[in-house]
């Protein structure tokens, strides 16, 4: 049997704070509409230990998912390797580290969240106990591509019910010797973008946890998959993107839950004895970088997202030249030969996600993105012809800048398989 643990704490800011994930907002968060948590499930098997720590946040920039894991495995002995970091990416939650958007850092809150995860993560090796695991997987009909082609070679934002999609349902359910329900880690790959405005919560992520819970009397983890082209469709009316109601978001919650409940039915066992753990680092190569001349016209633009963007850059070339390329994490927790989980960094879209779980067949592999390092849109290849938002609309947010080139899926699939081969060779 496995040794396992799972945590669960408030991670809720005691004041108002600005909000990231939206280019729109104006000033700070004016109440919650559902309290912020973070979790951990610790799993220590085959001479391996390995922490997941799921957090209603939008998700980590590399140097606070770096310092974070250190943070943590200076107090726990852990190697960074063994920690990973995801988010359930929900907009309605702290600005805790740069982007480019309204309002500024929270460093307050960046703190105080760097202690959260460290003492959710004690408290999960804590209470390991000797326990099993099973895998189940579903699929559900929540959520739709977000990108429609307008017939003139470029893309809508709105509905596109033929467009691709990872449906899959992933959760691992936690049980100790007498079938008792430890906890549970769910994947799914939809944004978590029903609401906007200036309420804390966690979107329908945070009602299928709490759904979950009610039924197993234990903490319910959620880890958001390949999504970066897949939101949310309430009413499922053509063209349009409905807000929903609160009663509305809790019913979609509820339901996924329901969904994800019922797998657990034909649940396989999980033999974790062959536990093994494997990261790298690689570089996404940018396209052609602007120039500082047309960086210095666009400090001109009245989007203040692009002139600031514009700054920002500008004050990088004063001491140097802009990178040509960002590192990204992909990060392998195998159990066994036939299961896997890819952590990716990024709002990874959905034909990467499914491009792997293919590429990794016979094995079943469950993608999950905005882990360790939300570096900026990540495209499929397939997407570049008809651009958009995620191809080269959205970079100036992250920081980044340029947009990526065509070739960084086949970089992504090629890395990971890589990775696969370095665990089974």
């Amino acid at each position: 049997m496995s040794l396992i643990g799972v945590a669960q704490i408030d991670i809720t800011p005691a004041e108002a704070v600005w909000l990231v994930g939206y280019g729109d907002r104006d000033h700070k968060s004016e109440g919650v509409y559902q309290a912020l948590r973070a979790g951990a499930v610790a799993i220590t098997d085959g001479g391996e230990e390995v922490v997941i720590i799921a957090a209603d946040l939008i998700g980590y920039d590399l140097a606070y998912a770096a310092n974070a894991k250190a943070h943590i495995a200076d107090a726990t002995g852990l190697l960074p390797r063994q920690i990973v970091l995801t988010a359930t990416h929900t907009h309605c939650a702290p600005f805790f580290y740069p982007w480019i958007m309204p309002g500024a850092v929270e460093a307050g809150y960046a703190a105080f969240l760097r202690d959260k995860l460290l003492e959710v993560v004690l408290r999960a090796r804590a209470d390991q106990v000797a326990g099993s695991i099973s895998f189940a997987r579903t699929t559900s009909d929540f959520g739709v591509n977000r990108r429609l082609p307008d017939g003139k070679g470029g893309i809508l934002f709105a509905p596109n019910p033929d467009g691709p999609m990872d449906r899959d349902l992933d959760t691992l359910f936690f049980v100790d010797r007498r079938g008792r329900a430890l906890g549970s880690l769910s994947v799914f790959g939809c944004h978590p973008t029903s609401l906007g405005g200036y309420l804390i919560g966690g979107d329908y992520p945070g009602y299928f946890c709490r759904a979950i819970e009610e039924q197993t009397g234990a903490p319910a983890l959620f880890s958001t998959g390949c999504a970066g082209n897949i939101r949310p469709w309430y009413g499922r009316k053509e063209g349009i993107f409905p807000r929903p109601s609160f009663e509305q978001l809790a019913a979609a919650g509820q339901k996924l839950a329901a969904t994800a409940l019922a797998s657990q039915t034909d649940a396989m066992p999980v033999d974790a004895t062959h536990l093994q753990i494997a990261n790298t680092f690689h570089c996404l190569p940018y396209v052609e970088l602007p120039t500082r001349s047309a960086l210095q016209e666009t400090l001109k633009d009245p989007n203040p997202r692009h002139s600031d963007w514009a700054a920002a850059m500008l004050a990088i070339t004063q001491h140097g030249k802009l990178a040509t390329s960002s590192p990204h994490e992909i990060q392998m927790v195998q159990f066994n030969p036939d299961l896997r989980m890819v952590f990716l960094g990024g709002e990874v879209l959905s034909e990467i996600g499914l491009h792997i779980k293919e590429a990794l067949q016979p094995g079943l592999t469950s993608t999950i993105a905005y882990a360790n390092g939300l570096i900026a849109y990540v495209p499929g290849e397939e997407t570049y012809p008809l651009g958009g938002y995620e191809v080269d609309g959205s970079y100036r947010y992250f920081l980044r800048p340029a947009p990526f080139k065509a070739t960084i899926e086949e970089l992504i699939v090629e890395q990971t398989k890589e990775l696969v081969a370095t665990l089974n060779g």
